[in-house]
């Protein structure tokens, strides 16, 4: 190793540290890049600027590559860290996809996509996305909601077609909900797509639905304490519950201190029911619970009979499991 080199490279680094604050902007761009969640974006370029000893990109190096990195949402700063850190999913490439972990992410309709009818058209989808209004400082904005796959052929289409555009994206941690329509899939402790667990009518429709309002919760965890509840969804009377059961789960840890609820068939867990009164406070509990987590539909036996109800489950791997 040339120490002169490599001290004359951390030399420079100090000089251009920069003391500012980390802009929106620059947090959203990692977030697009890298999967990141808003925190994890947060340390990771306040961990990189610190790093003095990092890889630099020459302003002649730079010149010659930049119109073919910001085409896939690199500035400068974010290009040296991928070269750092080659591990992490890049934005841009269509197998980011692949190794980044599943989640929801939000589009800003701007530029090119300016309509979920656009934005179908970019990500590939079979239909147009879900639409999401938001306020910020500079008013009303509007956001279509799509998945992993969804955001890599989007990035695509941008940097093929509209490469001087960057579009905002901005990951979810939001517990996933796909309810089947057609079966009760996906259910706690049972494996619906199995002969056995199929229904015989033709025009069975599983309970609850998608869509349906109000719908009864099995909670276990925090959710189970009423002054968490009542917070998370501003409840001036607090939560009212039911003492319940489950059956078709176990819970366990993750993170050493979180619940878990995983298929156990045949097992019994014992929590909460609550009534989930609109999809605005079920969007409340999701978010609350992050994408560590799924919907899926559950039986909930309480003092009010057998209800057809939904639960949080752990979505992870085994080896995240404590």
């Amino acid at each position: 190793m040339d120490v002169l080199a490599e001290l004359e490279s951390m030399a420079i680094n100090v000089a251009d540290a920069d003391d500012e604050p980390i802009s929106d902007a620059t947090i959203q761009r990692w977030e697009m890049l890298f999967g990141f969640t808003p925190s994890e974006a947060s340390a990771a370029i306040e961990t990189h600027r610190q790093d003095f000893s990092r890889t630099r990109v020459g302003h002649e190096l730079w010149d010659a590559i930049k119109v073919e990195k910001e085409a896939k949402g690199h500035d400068r700063e974010s290009y040296e860290y991928s070269l750092r850190n080659p591990h992490v999913p890049k934005g841009g490439s269509p197998s980011a996809a692949a190794s980044e972990r599943q989640g929801t992410f939000i589009v800003q309709l701007a530029g090119p996509l300016n309509s979920p009818a656009r934005v179908q058209e970019a990500a590939a989808l079979d239909r147009a996305p879900a639409l999401v209004k938001g306020v910020g400082e500079n008013g009303e904005s509007q956001f279509c909601e799509i998945d992993t796959a969804a955001k890599a052929n989007l990035q695509k289409w941008v940097s093929e077609h509209h490469a001087g555009f960057q579009p905002t994206i901005v990951r979810l941690s939001k517990a996933k909900k796909e309810l089947c329509r057609h079966s009760l899939a996906p259910m706690l402790g049972k494996e619906c797509v199995l002969p056995q667990h199929r229904a015989d009518e033709a025009d069975f429709r599983p309970s609850p639905s998608a869509d349906q309002y109000p719908v009864w919760y099995f909670f276990y965890g925090t959710l189970a304490d009423p002054d968490v509840l009542s917070r998370h969804l501003g409840l001036e009377k607090g939560a009212q519950y039911l003492e319940a059961e489950t059956v078709g789960g176990r819970i366990r840890t993750w993170a050493g201190k979180y619940k878990a609820l995983v298929d156990a068939p045949g097992e019994i867990v014992s929590g909460s029911a609550f009534k989930v009164e609109s999809r605005e406070q079920e969007d409340t509990l999701r978010f609350y619970e992050t994408d560590h987590y799924e919907v899926v539909r559950c039986q909930i036996a309480t003092r009010l009979g057998v209800l057809d109800g939904l639960t949080f489950r752990f979505d992870g791997e085994e080896k995240d499991l404590d």
